[in-house]
């Protein structure tokens, strides 16, 4: 597989200085881990291992990779292999993608205060589909889905959104006993 010809690790060591000087105060020593692990991936300074072909003797340097969940290169088969699961979870019916936006004006707030920004924008994605899905006047019924959160853009700006994928078929719940009662309906 041949390299790209710029990976998120070279943006980091060309500007990784310059944006902790500049949002240093909004990083968490977590954050900074991160950025050293990406930056140092795959790269001497993570230190690696020689191969050598036992017949003509042709030597290739390995360098050890820095397995953080965050880094795009250590990521890139175990998010496949997630996405080929979660491809697997889903029925055979279609689905609709639903993005909800976190207004940019509240996006600050949003890096200083994750859990709380980003729990209550799923619970407003999760009890907006669930309402919207009960009202007669759209479905009448419930409905199931899947939603992530995604804090950055394509052009690596913060930029949070959760991303629902929703069943396109309706269910109803059928009575627990599995038979209908005298004049009532087995669906409710």
């Amino acid at each position: 597989m041949s390299r790209p010809p710029c990976e998120v690790a070279d943006v980091i060591r060309e500007y990784g200085k310059q944006f902790v000087q500049t949002y240093g105060r909004l990083l968490d020593l977590i954050h900074l881990r991160v950025l050293h692990a990406v930056e140092n991936c795959r790269t001497a300074a993570l230190g690696g291992h020689i191969e050598e072909c036992d017949q003509c003797r042709h030597r290739v340097i390995s360098y050890n990779s820095c397995r953080n969940r965050h880094c795009p290169k250590c990521q890139g088969a175990a998010r496949e292999k997630w996405l080929a699961n979660r491809t697997a979870d889903l029925l055979p019916v279609p689905y609709f993608h639903v993005v909800f936006t976190l207004p940019q004006l509240l996006a600050p707030l949003a890096l200083q205060n994750k859990r709380v920004v980003y729990g209550i924008l799923f619970r407003a994605a999760s009890e907006t589909l669930l309402e919207v899905a009960a009202d007669p006047k759209h479905l009448g019924a419930g409905t199931g889905f899947l939603a992530v959160l995604h804090t950055w853009g394509q052009n690596l700006q913060h930029h949070p959104i959760c991303t629902a994928w929703c069943r396109a078929v309706v269910y109803r719940r059928i009575i627990p006993s599995g038979f209908p009662r005298a004049g009532a309906s087995c669906y409710r």
